[in-house]
């Protein structure tokens, strides 16, 4: 034992750091999913559905929001600057501090000036209002630390902070609402404080070693890159978002609390869409580069396999995980999770065509079908969640995904046509009947579940079909791996 411990730390110190980085991203993001999921029980049980549907509902403004006072700086033009601006990445990270500083009192502003505007719509007290201002001021800066961190491969003190903060995060949350009165506020303000406080020593740490707030053509480039970029950053949290905050609204924040448990307890599947990205979308690149077509279409089988059967899992398991979570008073999400699990699979398929557009730089197309998407999103809840409930939100959600995945499908066929002189990429038979049989199954096990016997004996077929496939997906994850160590060691 101790040999085999030995020599798998002798391989280890012998991985690029690039790979070590990329591991360990990928087992940061695990467990901060996993913090932030152990803690929602404590608050299902501390706060009635009423309060943690408006928590809900307030992380749902709150994403909204943020897109306007920071214009998402830390996202997309940041990462490219850490490479444009290798030598000057202090001036260039404290100047965007400062720009985000500006941004954020723009809005300060504008929201004091039209306060009784705002209130009536957000349904969002002042003092939280406030906070969220400071918090679209400070925490970008740790955001910015966390994206050089990746870009200079300083991976452990990235896992240590993200892994400090979730933690803190619940915990001071927690110790809020059960030493005061504040009830959902104390979740709502435990978080903004302790983003806030990060923030904070991150704003500092950067000023003090370039005491750079302002500079013209940072500023000019930054502005000028990322504007035209809201509207796809608000269309792809309008559609994870608008669900919840119209679902208050037209039914109620209870009803709110209990979609959004079903909404979270689904997106343990993006758990599983990260740790499969952070692999597959640099090797997805090296073999469009290549031309190993081939490839790609035999990987997207293997990966739909994989998240079909991790899809199907959740959805059998979701009347115990309610219980589990939540308690009967959420027992009525059950009947949402089918439908919010096969969006989270649809999502899923989608990169795949989104690999095409990013590659081939087509982001036009990304931002016209997220636009649309979103606006479907809107107007279907608008319609169905009134007439039927806050039920219909999965479905009309899950619409919409697909009619997002539908266009990615038609663009990138378009674009590997002209770029590659083939429209067929991936494995297109199975990635829609994957889709399509996961519809019909998920509606059917709504019909089984109150029998707990026969949905276990579905998972267990299920397990035994990945167990007969594992050579498979072992294969393919190693050539991945070997793929991606062979690149490294070629840029070395």
């Amino acid at each position: 034992m101790a040999k085999k411990i030995t020599g798998v730390l002798h391989k280890y110190k012998k991985l690029p750091i690039q790979v070590k980085a990329a591991g360990w991203y990928t087992v940061c993001n695990i467990l901060q999913k996993g913090i932030q999921f152990i803690f929602v029980p404590i608050y299902l049980r501390l706060l009635t559905t009423d309060e943690y549907g408006k928590y809900a509902v307030f992380q749902s403004w709150k994403e909204i929001l943020v897109i306007f006072t920071t214009l998402n700086l830390y996202s997309g033009i940041f990462t490219k600057a850490m490479v444009s601006y290798e030598d000057d990445r202090d001036r260039y990270t404290s100047s965007m501090q400062g720009l985000t500083t500006v941004i954020a009192c723009i809005w300060l502003f504008v929201y004091v000036v039209f306060n009784n505007f705002f209130n009536s719509i957000l349904n969002i007290d002042p003092v939280t209002m406030y906070l969220i201002f400071i918090y679209s001021a400070l925490f970008p800066a740790q955001s910015f630390w966390s994206v050089r961190q990746r870009v200079e491969n300083k991976y452990v003190s990235m896992v240590i902070v993200t892994l400090l903060m979730s933690v803190t995060t619940p915990g001071v949350s927690i110790m809020l609402l059960i030493t005061t009165n504040l009830r959902e506020k104390s979740v709502i303000w435990g978080f903004l404080i302790v983003q806030i406080f990060f923030g904070a020593l991150f704003y500092c740490y950067h000023f003090s070693r370039s005491k750079t707030f302002y500079n013209g053509v940072y500023w000019k480039d930054a502005v000028r890159f990322n504007i035209p970029l809201i509207p796809h950053y608000l269309s792809l949290i309008v559609l994870g978002q608008a669900d919840r905050i119209m679902i208050e609204r037209f039914c109620g924040n209870s009803e709110a609390g209990i979609y959004s448990l079903a909404y979270q307890i689904s997106q343990m599947l993006n758990i599983l869409v990260s740790a499969i990205n952070n692999v597959f979308v640099p090797w997805g690149y090296e073999q469009l580069k290549t031309g190993q077509l081939n490839k790609l279409k035999d990987s997207s089988k293997s990966f739909c396999l994989l998240f079909a059967t991790a899809t199907l899992c959740i959805i059998l398991v979701a009347p115990e995980v309610i219980l589990i979570a939540g308690g009967k008073e959420y027992v009525q999400a059950m009947w949402i999770i089918p439908s919010v699990s096969v969006g989270c699979y649809v999502v899923f398929c989608y990169g795949f065509y989104s690999l095409i557009e990013f590659y081939y730089s087509k982001t036009g197309y990304v931002m016209a079908a997220s636009g649309i998407s979103a606006i479907l999103n809107v107007i279907l809840n608008a319609v169905f969640v009134p007439m039927f409930g806050f039920i219909a939100a999965g479905y009309t959600t899950l619409a919409s995904y697909i009619a997002l995945m539908i266009m990615h499908f038609i663009f990138a066929r378009k674009i590997s046509k002209d770029k590659i002189g083939t429209s067929v990429v991936f494995s297109d038979l199975t990635i829609m009947m994957s889709i399509t049989i996961l519809i019909v199954i998920g509606g059917l096990s709504m019909l089984i579940y109150n029998l707990p016997i026969i949905r276990y004996a579905i998972i267990t077929a299920m397990a035994i079909i990945l167990i007969l496939n594992r050579n498979r997906l072992l294969k393919l994850f190693c050539a991945i791996s070997k793929s991606k160590f062979e690149e490294e060691n070629d840029n070395d």
